[in-house]
Formats: structure tokens, C-alpha cells, sequence
């Protein structure tokens, strides 16, 4: 009877955690979506083509995966950095966390910051 209860609970655990790659996944869909809204609104704005780097693009700087009471509302962590202007070293911070409950991605930061991508 324990071997059955054991079983039974291993089954529900497993069933309600998400597997990495599916979230990563989800990251990069959810930044594509952002990086693509961010050009969109820049152009809407000003409607100048030439300020926008010819290949806007973005970068994660941390992602993280969260175990135990930490993963009971949020199990991942992102912050990326967007860089979409030609001539102004400026970026864009934003920081993200995965919903564990609604199985989604949450933005709750974003920032202007002077400064190019050091990896350049």
C-alpha cells in the first residue's frame, strides 16, 4: 500500500513540474515577441529606419532555474539586455520570471541604461 501511495505521489510531482528546454523555449519566443514590439514602437514613434541597428538583437546576461520553496510560484529567472540604436550606445534592460502555476513568462522590469553590449 505504501509502494502505491508513493507511486501515486511521484506520478502528480512529475506531472506538475515543466521541463527546462519547454521553458526555455518559451523564453525565446516571449523575446522574440519583445525585441519585434520594441522595433515596432520605436518606428511608430519617429519612423526613422536609419537609427535602428540593422539587426536589432538581444542578449541574456543571467537565466537561473529555481528547486524547492523558491519554485512554488516562480521556477526561472531571466535578465536580457536589448540593443536596437545605431549611433547611441543605450540599451534596454529587462528582467523576467516564469509563472509556475499559469506556465508562463512575466515581465516585471524594464530599464533604460547607457552603455553598449560588452561582448562586442
Amino acid at each position: 500500500m505504501r509502494f502505491f501511495v508513493f507511486a501515486i505521489a511521484a506520478l502528480l510531482l512529475l506531472g506538475c513540474s515543466e521541463p527546462t528546454e519547454r521553458i526555455e523555449t518559451k523564453l525565446e519566443a516571449f523575446l522574440q515577441d519583445d525585441l519585434q514590439f520594441n522595433v515596432a514602437e520605436f518606428l511608430h514613434g519617429s519612423g526613422d529606419r536609419s537609427a535602428l541597428l540593422d539587426t536589432p538583437y538581444y542578449r541574456i546576461k543571467d537565466f537561473r532555474l529555481f528547486e524547492g520553496a523558491k519554485a512554488e510560484i516562480y521556477s526561472a529567472y531571466a535578465e536580457v539586455d536589448f540593443f536596437m540604436y545605431k549611433d547611441i550606445r543605450l540599451h534596454e534592460k529587462r528582467k523576467y520570471r516564469y509563472d509556475a502555476h499559469y506556465r508562463h513568462w512575466d515581465r516585471y522590469f524594464k530599464k533604460l541604461y547607457f552603455g553598449g553590449d560588452s561582448l562586442q
